[in-house]
């Protein structure tokens, strides 16, 4: 007769499982961030000296709209960043950032 598993054991594959999500997922996040923060640098190359609330809301615009899956091009990147829906106030601070960005102008407004 076949014995069941001790609690012993279920618990230390329960952990093994734990700790095998953690770090899959601390991998997959860390690179999910390094493809957002290259894809914003084509239109940012400065992005990491850029003041931490603009910093912070052009990642949350790109992940919002899912920048990650787009092609890795600056009018992509734009145009991404401009298919969110937002307030007018926020509309005229992405306009601003884009605008201050190496190469921005009206014409991609």
């Amino acid at each position: 007769m076949n014995k069941p598993p001790s609690l012993l054991s279920l618990f230390l594959v329960l952990a093994a499982l734990a700790v095998f999500g953690f770090i899959g997922a601390k991998y997959m996040l860390s690179s999910h961030k390094e493809t957002t923060d290259q894809q914003l640098g084509l239109v940012w190359p400065g992005l990491a000296g850029m003041p931490e609330a603009d910093r912070n809301f052009l990642v949350e615009l790109a992940h919002t709209c899912n920048l990650t899956t787009r092609e890795p091009v600056r009018t992509e990147v734009v145009d991404c960043l401009r298919s969110v829906k937002m307030t007018e106030e926020a509309k005229a601070r992405l306009d601003r950032l884009i605008g201050q960005a190496p190469g921005g102008t009206a014409a991609q407004r």
